[in-house]
Order: C-alpha cells, then sequence, then structure tokens
C-alpha cells in the first residue's frame, strides 16, 4: 500500500518565474507538459508550480515504486488522499497536505486546529482504519463493506481515490498525463532545478 495526498508538496524542487521556464524545465517533453499543466493556458504559474512539486515530490515517486512492485508480483495496492477534515477546509484549500492521511488512517482525529472532528470526517476515518488494518492482517487491503480497491497494474492508472467529499472509490487517476510527463523528464537525469 503506498500512495500521496492531493497537496503533498513536501519542499519546493520546482521553480520557475515564468510559464516559459516552467515548460523549459521538462526539455523536450515541454509541449506535453504544456497540454499536462496548462491545456488551456489560463491555469496561474502558482498552480502549476505545486502542482508539479506534488506530482514530483510525492505522486509519480509513489506510482514509480507501485510499478516497480508490481513489475516483481507483488500485490500493490496505490491511493490518492484528497479529504480535508472540515475544520480546515479553510486553511487547506489546494487539497491534503503531507502527512493529511496519516491520522485518517490511524484514527488520530483530534480537537487540534479548528476543531473537533465531524461525523463526516470520522466516517473518512472509519474506512481508511479498514483498509490499512485488513492490508496488515492479510495483505490486501479489501473487505466486507468497503469500495473495492484494485490491486495496482502498471500503465492502467488506476487507483483509490478518498475523495474531498467525504466519499471513496477506484478509478482513473486524473493526475495520469502530469505523472506520466513528470516520469519522462524525471528518467531523463532530471531530478533537481539548477
Amino acid at each position: 500500500m503506498l500512495g500521496s495526498n492531493s497537496a503533498d508538496t513536501a519542499g519546493n524542487r520546482i521553480k520557475a518565474r515564468t510559464k516559459d521556464e516552467f515548460f523549459a524545465r521538462y526539455g523536450q517533453w515541454s509541449a506535453e507538459a504544456k497540454a499536462a499543466y496548462d491545456p488551456d493556458g489560463t491555469t496561474d504559474l502558482a498552480t502549476m508550480v505545486s502542482r508539479a512539486n506534488d506530482d514530483f515530490g510525492q505522486a509519480e515517486p509513489a506510482r514509480f515504486a507501485a510499478n516497480a512492485f508490481a513489475a516483481n508480483g507483488s500485490p500493490v495496492y496505490l491511493y490518492m488522499f484528497s479529504y480535508v477534515p472540515t475544520a480546515m477546509r479553510q486553511q487547506a484549500r489546494a487539497g491534503s497536505p503531507h502527512g493529511g492521511d496519516v491520522p485518517f488512517a490511524f484514527g488520530m482525529l483530534g480537537g487540534g486546529r479548528g476543531g473537533a472532528p465531524t461525523p463526516e470526517d470520522l466516517a473518512v476515518s472509519r474506512i481508511a482504519q479498514s483498509y490499512w488494518v485488513n492490508f496488515a492482517r492479510t495483505g490486501d487491503p479489501n473487505g466486507p463493506g468497503l469500495p473495492t480497491w484494485p490491486r495496482h497494474v502498471a500503465r492502467k492508472d488506476q487507483i483509490l481515490t478518498f475523495r474531498p467529499d467525504g466519499s471513496v472509490g477506484a478509478g482513473p487517476d486524473i493526475r495520469k498525463a502530469r505523472l506520466d510527463v513528470t516520469e519522462k523528464a524525471t528518467e531523463s537525469g532530471k531530478r533537481a532545478d539548477p
């Protein structure tokens, strides 16, 4: 089991002062990066940089590791955690930050910043805990009453998503195009900005 969060920026590896500078870092895949990060030309640079940092720092490496384990025949389950506790939604508008999944998976929601967890927060936590416990017990997160979490198959890009609205389900990874171009740029040796 591995994955990342929807606003999982762990560091600021991608830096750019302009969109042209941003796309230039993808080298020969700059047109593909533009199609993935700014398809209609209206995405602001800060959002593009934030998404690229999420992708470069967490999401693409998680998918890379999942693909490697799957290639060895290991059962792999990939997730994206996009749920933000109700009390934190104004502060975390970009999505679930790095580590935002941990209190849900380990049942550690408290009355800290912003107040006590809501029934919706607790319901998401129960689902996350069930998956994690099932996986620890059997090597498979699936169980009675849970949405099916498919095994990861490289290039199918199916992922279990803990959605912003509290629902959980598997489907195509909405970040696929971004992760594909990030993988290409990473494999070409661009692991950090100059």
